[in-house]
This record gives structure tokens, C-alpha cells and sequence, in this order.
């Protein structure tokens, strides 16, 4: 399995590779209002290839921040269930113990049999 993964990413960098080689012209990144020409934002001349790939590379940076917050929250909702879990565990061998529980829920008796 793990040559698969080996493979796999070999053929990508290969397609990474020719698509660089591909789009190398100089593009510049223009970000203004139509209207108002004067307060216009323009990074230097870059390769093209390096826009594309940089911004790939920003939404997966982005979209794995997401990731990481929302997997944040489900361990921190599990952990709080956990304890909840626990608790009410606790308050249930409580009042077997006290008498006020049986034993076997199921048919309502203390015997096992």
C-alpha cells in the first residue's frame, strides 16, 4: 500500500513539474475598483504557475485550519459526553448500591437468573 502512496505522489509532482514548465509567463495580480483607478492594489510580475500554485496552496492551508477547528470541537464535545458518561455511571452504581435501583433493570429483579 504504501508503494500505491509512493506512486501516486511521484505522478503528481510529475504533473506539477510540466505544468510549471507550461505557465511560466509573467502575469501581474491587479485587485482595485473599476471606478476608481487611482487606489489600485499590483504585486510584481510573477510566473503564472506560481499564482495558481500558490493559491492552491492557500486554500488547502485554509480549508485545513477548517479541519482542524471542527475536529477541535467534536474531541472537545466527546470529552464532555465522556464525563457525562462517567457521571451518570457513578449515580447509577450509587443507588444500586443504596437499594434503590435493582440490580437487572431488564426484568426489574435483583437476581441474575
Amino acid at each position: 500500500m504504501k508503494w500505491i502512496k509512493t506512486l501516486f505522489l511521484m505522478v503528481v509532482f510529475i504533473l506539477v513539474i510540466l505544468f510549471s514548465l507550461q505557465n511560466r509567463e509573467e502575469v501581474a495580480l491587479r485587485f482595485g475598483l473599476y471606478p476608481i483607478q487611482n487606489t489600485l492594489w499590483e504585486i510584481p510580475k510573477l510566473p503564472l504557475f506560481l499564482i495558481i500554485l500558490g493559491s492552491v496552496f492557500l486554500g488547502v492551508l485554509i480549508g485545513g485550519i477548517g479541519d482542524f477547528y471542527q475536529r477541535y470541537q467534536l474531541k472537545k464535545s466527546l470529552r464532555q459526553n465522556e464525563r457525562m458518561i462517567e457521571k451518570l455511571n457513578r449515580e447509577v452504581e450509587t443507588l444500586r448500591s443504596s437499594g434503590g435501583l435493582p440490580l437487572n433493570p431488564l426484568n426489574g429483579s435483583s437476581d441474575s437468573g
